[in-house]
């Protein structure tokens, strides 16, 4: 694992680990499921699932690792790579030992969850990252973010329904684009509503200063044809917020705007 973090920041490679917790089908067997990003604009990322039984998940694992991050040739694990199942993965940080925002609000979210009556399966997830967005939930393949979610805004998310603008105000952005494009990403949900999230979509840094950027986003409309959208994304101040409970310290976060060229 050293090595993976050596390689990680020598390559400035975007990897990272989330575990979930099995539910009770799975047993004795450990479900790893590795997702790409895929070349050019896109609106999930890939995805490919893998099973490994109790005496070879470790193994399994660290070999997954090694392919995908060291570049090692590992032809066994085709034997242990299984069909995905159709349909988004919701993961709600429930983790309380890194932060009691996650174990409080994230485990009711999850049991609330559990029975959607939606095509989508909810897991209990170790931490990745925004103690104070709890409850928290990272939706995959989407690779979206989202904060203070409630069971409503949940299923509103996977049914696509109702006002967009009640999970624009909850989305903490897109893992696939830079910080500062992330918030033109997600003024663009805002703006342009549910077709928006599974549109193919691109981003690239026009120009960037220390008062902000300018963000171009190519895009797909749901007809084919192609979009773009330019914005300016401009800081307007800092609020002082907590970075988690375990400590009443606050710290400057910065506040941005965007605004939109014609």
């Amino acid at each position: 694992m050293e090595q993976v973090g050596e390689t990680v920041a020598a390559r400035q490679m975007g990897y990272g680990l989330l575990m979930y917790a099995p539910d009770d089908q799975h047993g004795a067997r450990q479900r790893v499921r590795v997702y790409r990003r895929p070349a050019g604009a896109f609106a999930a990322y890939t995805r490919e699932d893998y099973v490994f039984g109790d005496s070879d998940s470790e193994d399994g694992l660290l070999s997954l690792i090694e392919r995908d991050v060291l570049g090692l040739h590992r032809p066994e694990l085709d034997s242990f790579q299984v069909a995905p199942a159709s349909g988004p993965d919701l993961h709600v940080c429930t983790h309380g030992r890194v932060d009691a925002a996650c174990g409080k609000f994230g485990a009711p979210l999850y049991l609330a969850l559990q029975h959607t009556g939606e095509q989508a399966r909810v897991w209990r997830t170790s931490h990745f990252g925004g103690h104070r967005f709890a409850p928290t939930v990272q939706e995959l393949p989407a690779g979206r973010a989202w904060a203070h979610l409630t069971p409503a805004l949940a299923r509103q998310l996977l049914t696509r329904t109702g006002d967009h603008t009640e999970l624009s105000a909850r989305y903490r952005g897109w893992s696939a684009l830079s910080a500062l494009e992330q918030h033109a990403e997600a003024a663009a949900f805002e703006r342009e509503g549910w077709w928006w999230l599974d549109a193919p979509k691109a981003a690239r840094t026009l120009l960037q200063s220390e008062a902000g950027a300018v963000v171009e986003l190519t895009f797909n409309y749901p007809d084919g044809s192609p979009g773009l959208l330019t914005a300016d994304v401009r800081e307007v101040g800092t609020v002082a917020l907590r970075g988690s409970s375990h400590t009443p310290d606050t710290h400057a976060t910065p506040q941005y705007r965007v605004s939109w060229r014609r």
